[in-house]
């Protein structure tokens, strides 16, 4: 169940052809008997080199049958600057077949698809210069930051987004998670929270900061359980935030914190984050080192406005926690949810409403051992972004139907 749970966006293959050019031709196959708008193809380079000579200096590129690019990207995953994924994007109608071509292309001559992701950590300086690598403010935990984070990033902190909705973390010791409504497709983070603009606190025409996050976990930040404690990742030790791809379909970043300490053992833990085009959710996947202590991940929902949470069996591999109330800050509904991996799943719980530590959060309790990677996903639907979100019957159908992309991939078979 674990194996099946922890697969990421990764294609099912069952075979491929190459045409005399070497040109590889792919049947590409919707095994759900639903629309799959923004349907995921991901082709590893190790992949590909299987079919077809890869050539020097060009990159690999998708088309459809009518010789049209179909929007893609190809990403350094690994930092040492050669491309290791192709990642596309097409619309599928249920159960539907397609016929695409990959083929090569000179990085000079890779379309320019429209900007449906983004990452943003702006220096508080003059021009909002951005960074790729920062390190995060320490000694300034909770209550006791007094600004200091606002003083030195915009909008306290990374923020990420889709056309469908925006994130943000906070660079210092509280490492809450926060959510910006959107009304627009458009990317707007860069120049949010920056002087002269209206507060991202207060309704904009693109939208604001829906979440008070307080002392909770909020968007889904993360902890570990010991011995039925909850320790908040990165509540002492230092951090950093590290930028691993940015591109138009899908963008991935890392925190990463070392000598954080629980009790007096140091850990190293790394959160890493991705954002991808048409997504209502950003996907976490979160690994622990430096003890073989039994430690459980513990990502939460901020529960200070909603006095329920719904748990679902979404489909045969995953789990949903849902909150659905009035808890955005303009008063409108707003629907938050944790999806998890069934076959992780260990308990979930509540946290005390006030005190030290964490507060006000409904959380999952997931099974992790050190060096084990651990995926989950934060979804956050906005009534006004999209009226369905108003409804608690919508949101969960739509959620049921992203589990099941999840633990479905896109097929392909040889073309004739």
């Amino acid at each position: 169940m674990k194996t099946q749970a922890i697969i990421l966006f990764i294609v099912s293959l069952v075979a491929v052809s190459c045409t005399p050019e070497d040109e590889v031709s792919l049947l590409v196959f919707n095994p759900l008997d639903y629309q799959r708008n923004d349907a995921t193809i991901l082709l590893s380079r190790s992949a590909i080199a299987k079919w077809t000579d890869i050539p020097t200096d060009l990159l690999p590129i998708l088309k459809n049958e009518d010789g049209a690019y179909i929007p893609c990207q190809v990403d350094d995953v690994n930092g040492d600057g050669e491309w290791d994924e192709l990642f596309a994007l097409t619309n599928m109608g249920p159960s539907s077949q397609m016929t695409l071509l990959l083929t090569f292309i000179s990085s000079e001559k890779f379309p320019s698809f429209d900007a449906r992701t983004n990452l943003r950590l702006g220096a508080n300086q003059p021009g909002y210069p951005e960074l790729q690598n920062a390190k995060r403010l320490e000694g300034v935990a909770y209550h006791n930051y007094s600004g200091r984070t606002e003083a030195a990033f915009q909008m306290e902190g990374p923020a990420w987004e889709s056309d469908m909705v925006g994130f943000r973390n906070y660079m210092d010791q509280r490492n809450g998670m926060d959510i910006f409504g959107k009304l627009t497709r458009a990317m707007v983070l860069d120049s949010v929270g920056v002087a002269g603009k209206q507060s991202y606190h207060d309704p904009d025409e693109w939208g604001m900061d829906v979440l008070k996050v307080g002392t909770s976990l909020g968007a889904g930040a993360i902890g570990y359980m010991l011995n039925d404690s909850i320790y908040r990742v990165g509540d002492n030790g230092s951090g950093s935030y590290d930028v691993q791809f940015e591109g138009s379909l899908r963008s991935r970043f890392n925190l990463s914190y070392q000598n954080w300490r629980v009790g007096e053992t140091p850990l190293e833990v790394t959160h890493q984050i991705e954002i991808v085009a048409g997504r209502h959710c950003y996907q976490s996947v979160a690994t622990f080192s430096g003890t073989d202590m039994h430690l459980a991940l513990v990502p939460g929902i901020v529960n200070m406005k909603s006095d329920t949470l719904y748990v679902l069996n979404l489909n045969d591999y995953y789990t949903g926690f849902i909150t659905h109330d009035y808890q955005a800050e303009d008063t409108t509904l707003l629907a938050m949810a944790l999806i998890v991996p069934t076959g992780y799943l260990k308990t979930h719980g509540e946290s005390r409403e006030s005190g030290d530590g964490i507060t006000q959060t409904y959380y999952a309790v997931l099974d992790a051992q050190p060096d084990q990677p651990v995926p989950y996903r934060f979804y956050a639907l906005w009534e006004r972004e999209d009226p369905r979100w108003a409804s608690l019957k919508e949101v969960t159908d739509f959620l049921k139907t992203e589990a099941d992309r999840w633990a479905q991939s896109v097929m392909f078979e040889i073309q004739p």
